[in-house]
């Protein structure tokens, strides 16, 4: 197995920031720092490959980086909605002649710099892409400082100076919040997986401000977290227990996404009641599935191919010029009603 940036980072005691910097010839490292890291790294028989300008912008490839926890729905094709983004990324790749090199990462930070070195060192690539929330920032801050043309989708880092795309999930929320309290619900559920994902994060914000801005109680019972899976099943299993166990019920759900969403009908349905007429549900993101289901779910339109389509040709602008400012590229989001909603 080649030597990486990590091994020679461990072997002498730097930072793989500091280790990077010295091979990639960029910042001011003293001449004793330098000394140690070059020494080590031709003893460890490291191959001085790195990120340049001229012989990487004539790469004609892209890396894809996403968390293997997307592996478990079969990796990101698998995903409804990273499959589209995916989408978006190769119409671009392949009209521009660039190919993509899918690679999942583990979200262990010394696993992740060692698969992303290998990565590097084999291979001339002109940029790459993160997908996600589960990506460490440190590590893409260090590919940045490498040189290394880098943009992020579904992830805002608004702390670093690193291009993101982002949907404005916080407006996505309330255009649905305020969808349902025109159709005369109060009482509205808030069914999600874990808040550290940043867009889940967001559309939380948005429910519970438009709650507030109504003058609403907030009601912990209704606000139910399930696990990091993409999330039918583990809204099927949260809304059965609530139907079955609990008296003060709402009378919407308003899924973190589409797929949780689905959970949701289905569990409703299984416990004898209808939707609309009993519950209203509604979703995020407008994944296929939705728009055939029955009743068809009312949602938030993520432009998931838009997404993708947008990143790539950021990436390519910071590829020919890497001096570029960094930009966070908000896309917009549109409800969508169906019949999955109705009045009380």
């Amino acid at each position: 197995m080649p030597t990486t940036l990590s091994d020679i980072a461990e072997k002498t005691g730097f930072s793989v920031s500091t280790v990077s910097r010295v091979i990639n010839e960029k910042g001011n490292i003293s001449a004793q720092t330098r000394s140690v890291v070059l020494d080590t790294a031709s003893e460890m028989g490291y191959e001085f490959r790195k990120y340049n300008k001229d012989l990487n912008q004539k790469s004609q490839y892209i890396a894809t980086i996403f968390n293997n926890r997307l592996d478990k729905q079969g990796g990101i094709l698998g995903n409804p909605f990273y499959a589209q983004i995916a989408l978006g990324l190769e119409n671009f790749t392949k009209s521009h002649n660039y190919e993509l090199l899918i690679k999942s990462i583990t979200g262990e930070s010394k696993k992740d710099k060692k698969i992303i070195d290998e990565m590097i060192s084999s291979q001339d690539i002109a940029g790459m892409v993160f997908i996600g929330y589960l990506i460490d920032e440190k590590l893409i801050m260090e590919i940045k400082e490498a040189g290394m043309p880098v943009v992020v989708i579904d992830n805002h880092f608004w702390q670093e100076n690193i291009d993101c795309i982002l949907n404005d999930n916080i407006a996505g929320a309330k255009k649905m919040m305020n969808h349902l309290l025109e159709l005369g619900h109060q009482d509205i559920a808030f069914i999600s997986g874990p808040l550290d994902n940043t867009s889940f994060e967001e559309r939380y914000t948005g429910y519970i401000n438009s709650l507030r801005n109504h003058a609403l109680e907030v009601k912990d019972s209704f606000i139910k977290i399930g696990d990091s899976t993409y999330g039918t099943e583990s809204a099927y299993k949260v809304v059965s227990k609530m139907l079955k166990e609990e008296k003060d019920l709402p009378t919407a759900f308003f899924a973190v996404n589409d797929s949780r969403a689905l959970g949701v009908i289905k569990a409703i349905q299984d416990a004898g009641f209808s939707v609309p007429e009993d519950f209203s549900v509604c979703g995020f993101d407008d994944i296929e599935t939705g728009r055939h289901i029955t009743p068809s779910l009312t949602t938030v339109r993520i432009f998931k191919q838009e997404m993708g389509l947008t990143a790539m040709e950021r990436l390519y602008k910071l590829i020919k010029n890497p001096a570029a400012k960094t930009r966070k590229i908000v896309i917009p989001v549109e409800l969508i009603t169906r019949e999955s909603t109705d009045t009380i």
